[in-house]
């Protein structure tokens, strides 16, 4: 079955996504639970196209416009949490805000080490909102490839029903795939550790 068509299907079978509170997770019936692991098995790691910093503790996925201040400030409370081996985080790219943000998001994606050139780009950007001087910013020319994956992950970002960035997706200890729209505070964050399912444990 092709990718897109099994989204379609998936997310149209799985919960609504909301902003997660573990308090009010309720258990998830076994058909259902099948669908959203699916979904976060299959699906999501196929469709999207992203950067993955980390390899410890829970996966969750970032959607990020490289032209987005929340983004950067959320990249810095990540950022941590990955060093300490206790997050792994696939950040996304879509570029929605500026007509820069396609050009930056596709000097990410054509790195030949695009981990390093994403903490490079978020180690400057900071001072770049700040002084409102972005011609510094890595630039490349967007090639048909990477045209087709930044649509690709627009089109999944509104599909899960988003409409700004940055916006979180991930999974529960139960199953339940949750979101987070806009930005999260270092504190919120770690508090949101222990509720999410960990491959490596």
């Amino acid at each position: 079955m092709h990718t897109k068509v099994l989204f379609s299907i998936l997310l149209a079978a799985s919960l609504s996504l909301v902003v997660f509170t573990p308090a009010d997770a309720s258990t998830l019936a076994t058909g259902q639970k099948t669908v959203e692991q699916k979904l976060w098995t299959q699906t999501l790691p196929k469709q999207l196209t992203y950067i993955q910093d980390g390899h410890g503790g829970p996966v969750i996925y970032d959607f990020q416009d490289p032209n987005c201040p929340y983004c950067h400030a959320l990249y810095e409370n990540e950022a941590p949490l990955i060093r300490e081996g206790k997050l792994t985080v696939r950040y996304v790219p879509v570029a929605i805000l500026t007509p820069e943000s396609a050009g930056e998001a596709a000097a990410w994606l054509s790195s030949p080490h695009p981990v390093q050139t994403l903490q490079h780009f978020e180690a400057i950007v900071g001072t770049a909102f700040q002084t409102e001087d972005f011609a510094h910013l890595p630039h490349v020319q967007i090639t048909a490839r990477i045209r087709k994956e930044l649509r690709e992950n627009k089109k999944m970002f509104l599909e899960l029903g988003f409409d700004g960035t940055p916006a979180l997706l991930f999974c529960a200890k139960n199953g339940q795939l949750g979101t987070i729209p806009g930005y999260v505070t270092a504190s919120q964050l770690r508090h949101l550790l222990p509720d999410l399912h960990d491959n490596s444990s």
